[in-house]
């Protein structure tokens, strides 16, 4: 099973310049949406242990020059 979790940016807009940023940055198979009032990359399809998975989604919107405010993880099932 592939991790499921959020990157909340620091954006309150879903403009075209944030969509276009997000695909720059190469988040193509993640999906841009709201989350809390603040935009947000749900990223659910990419292999590997939870941990590894969000860093490298974390430096990836870094070199994108996305401005990231948090990760929240939704629906971990523990057992």
């Amino acid at each position: 099973m592939n991790p499921e979790f959020y990157l909340i940016l620091n954006s309150v807009e879903l403009d075209e310049g944030l969509e276009n940023a997000v695909f720059e940055a190469g988040f193509d198979d993640s999906s841009l949406t709201v989350r809390g009032g603040r935009a947000a990359i749900w990223i659910r399809h990419r292999p590997g242990e939870l941990t590894q998975v969000v860093r490298e989604a974390l430096e990836q919107a870094r070199q994108g020059g996305l401005d990231v405010s948090h990760v929240e993880i939704e629906n971990t099932v523990f057992a």
